[in-house]
């Protein structure tokens, strides 16, 4: 689905006219908003900016697939949450002033964006729920603190996951931490791509990292830790299992469904089985689940010192409280 036959997107730009009308003889007797106050010029543009750039969103390969079908399917958790995460690095900039795109928003311009998605759903009657991690400056977002990676880095090591869900977040853990690759990076890697070093020699996987904006890329190879490759282990297991199941040959991508769900294509829904490619949204969506589940599990068992203090669950938080880490390290 694209911006120009996605209902959600539509209704927003009908809905967003009727409280700010473009034409100037009909701007005066605009109606109040349902939060009882009147839009203003400024709040005007935000809005249509707002609504511009979901547009931009649906059919974006790190959006959920049907998120343009309805205005409740474009402001669902899922949905906003995989928006504000791409907007967050410029991925909806003004297409006129290329040289912007991949240009990260300002703290004020991301809290802009949230506070025009809950005008939106307030409008449209649909809750909008927007994630907490953007209510703060992205600079002081939570991130992954000295104790919980070493927290991680332990779990590697450690029991067998209960689940393939939690066994692709560990895995997938332990690659961004030694690697620092970014989820649209993530997803991009084969299980050629990862050697753990069965014929003797060392381990390590085939990096790439994306340059936001630019289109460049860099690839290199990145060793990877004990842990890594237990967790990296532990999850081609379970993914043997998962493609087994697939007709045809083993189509080679390291991240994987791990069951099967339905997907909306051309306005049909379809069986996506366990064991297919996870593309970026999804990637997202499943490290977070398995986070999930490993916090269930820790936290059952965690005898102090102290409250236990969740994981985090974006990819993110890992991959920047990873190089907070080595910043301190180099520092100190």
């Amino acid at each position: 689905m694209t911006e120009q036959d996605a209902p959600g997107v539509r209704r927003l730009e009908r809905l967003v006219e009727r409280v700010a009308p473009r034409d100037p003889d009909r701007w005066e007797a605009r109606p109040p908003l349902k939060r009882g106050r009147l839009v203003s010029r400024s709040r005007a543009d935000q809005l249509r900016a707002t609504v511009r750039q979901l547009g931009l969103a649906v059919g974006h390969e790190g959006m959920p697939g049907d998120c343009g079908g309805s205005v409740k399917a474009l402001l669902s958790p899922h949905s906003i949450d995989a928006f504000l995460e791409l907007a967050s690095e410029g991925e909806f900039r003004d297409r006129r002033n290329p040289a912007a795109i991949g240009t990260p928003l300002s703290w004020s311009t991301l809290a802009t964006l949230r506070d025009c998605l809950v005008i939106l759903g307030e409008e449209a009657g649909v809750e909008v729920v927007v994630p907490r991690v953007y209510r703060q400056r992205l600079d002081l977002a939570p991130v992954a603190g000295a104790e919980q990676l070493e927290l991680l880095y332990g779990r590697l090591v450690g029991s067998v996951p209960a689940d393939a869900t939690m066994a692709r977040s560990l895995a997938c853990a332990g690659l961004v931490l030694d690697s620092r690759m970014r989820s649209g990076d993530l997803v991009t890697r084969r299980v050629e791509h990862v050697h753990l070093g069965d014929d003797g020699g060392g381990a390590w996987v085939d990096a790439v990292w994306h340059h936001q904006g630019s289109g460049r890329r860099r690839e290199d190879q990145v060793p990877l830790r004990p842990g890594t490759v237990v967790a990296l282990r532990r999850w081609l297991a379970f993914r043997a299992g998962l493609v087994e199941g697939l007709q045809g040959s083993d189509h080679g991508m390291l991240w994987v469904t791990v069951r099967a769900r339905a997907r909306l294509v051309d306005g049909v829904y379809q069986t996506y089985e366990a064991g297919m490619p996870l593309g970026p949204w999804g990637m997202r969506w499943g490290f977070s689940s398995g986070m999930d589940r490993l916090n269930e599990v820790l936290a059952a068992g965690w005898e102090g010192p102290g409250a236990w203090v969740p994981l985090p669950p974006r990819v993110e938080q890992w991959r920047r409280g990873a190089e907070w880490a080595q910043e301190q390290a180099a520092g100190g």
